[in-house]
């Protein structure tokens, strides 16, 4: 069973938005107004619950550790994981706060502006999950690494643990580099039970203070990576390794809609690919896939695609 740990969050895209408005008052005035060529999207958001909600669309049996308020974004993000099939008995319904929010606004050059909202998130801890939780995983995802106070750093450790005693592979996104980063120095307590750390090309220069790629890679591998995954969105992906040449995958070209869940998509289907057996750059390219077939649908996550979706779109863009 796949477990991920990290952000459930309601996403409001604004979108089709000819220009950014400006403060003017408390006035309805025409430089505070934007026209929008979109409807109001809501949708699935927040780093695990879209990886949760793709790898069920794959077909992984998955189970979401993360929280929402007991408020009505929190019953419709629930009904639509549950609806998807993934596993909510470690979804914590809190009753003193809401449901974490994300407002994107986004341009017609999907430049964006975000509002976000944290609620119940940041106060999740590792033992608000039920007892031998994490060691009923085949693979781990932790997610969300800065915004999940309550796990960091300690619970992290607890949860990887737990999976590595009963042989998972494991894996932990950085991201997104906001609020107090995760520093290569954090990490390396933590590097020696973590199988594939991911990441994409700002979150890796925050974390280790290099500006260039293979350098940032090669600081987390002296400080013990065993595989330093890097996203680089419409470039796609490559995987560092000690004392091996970098595994290298290129993206697809999709007209993309919405960008935001892209990076979740890739985790989903790279670490999906992995579980089934295929070797790194084959998964590297089933990841790739899979953002990209995500952000062409204008649903956002909620528009995942299946397996047998993904090989197609493989086979058909060869």
């Amino acid at each position: 069973m796949f477990i991920v740990v990290g952000t459930t969050t309601i996403d409001l895209f604004v979108s089709g938005i000819d220009q950014m408005p400006r403060f003017d008052g408390d006035e309805y005035t025409r430089s505070s107004l934007a026209w929008c060529s979109n409807p109001l999207t809501l949708t699935c958001g927040g780093n695990a619950a879209n990886s949760a909600y793709v790898l069920a669309a794959l077909g992984a049996q998955t189970a979401l550790c993360s929280a929402v308020g007991s408020d009505l974004l929190g019953d419709t993000m629930v009904g639509w994981l549950a609806a998807r099939g993934v596993d909510v008995r470690a979804l914590l319904r809190s009753s003193t706060f809401a449901t974490s929010t994300n407002t994107t606004l986004l341009d017609e050059r999907l430049n964006r502006l975000n509002f976000y909202h944290p609620g119940a998130l940041t106060h999740l801890r590792a033992e608000d999950s039920p007892p031998d939780f994490f060691a009923q995983a085949s693979t781990l995802l932790i997610t969300s690494y800065p915004i999940m106070r309550g796990f960091r750093p300690h619970g992290y450790h607890a949860a990887l643990t737990e999976a590595k005693s009963t042989g998972a592979t494991t894996a932990i996104d950085i991201g997104p580099a906001i609020g107090e980063p995760v520093t290569a120095a954090e990490l390396s307590a933590l590097l020696p039970l973590v199988d594939y750390l991911i990441t994409n090309d700002y979150e890796l220069g925050q974390c280790t203070g290099c500006t260039a790629l293979d350098q940032g890679a090669e600081r987390l591998i002296a400080a013990g990576a065993r595989h330093v995954v890097v996203k680089r969105g419409k470039d796609g992906a490559v995987v560092y390794r000690p004392g091996a040449s970098p595994v290298e995958s290129p993206g697809f070209p999709v007209e993309a809609t919405v960008t935001v869940g892209a990076g979740d998509s890739f985790n989903a289907g790279f670490l999906f690919a992995l579980e089934q057996g295929m070797a790194l750059a084959e998964a590297l390219r089933f990841g790739n896939a899979t953002a990209a077939m995500v952000v062409a649908t204008g649903k956002s996550v909620l528009g995942a695609p299946t397996r047998d979706d993904v090989e197609a779109f493989i086979a058909h863009s060869a």
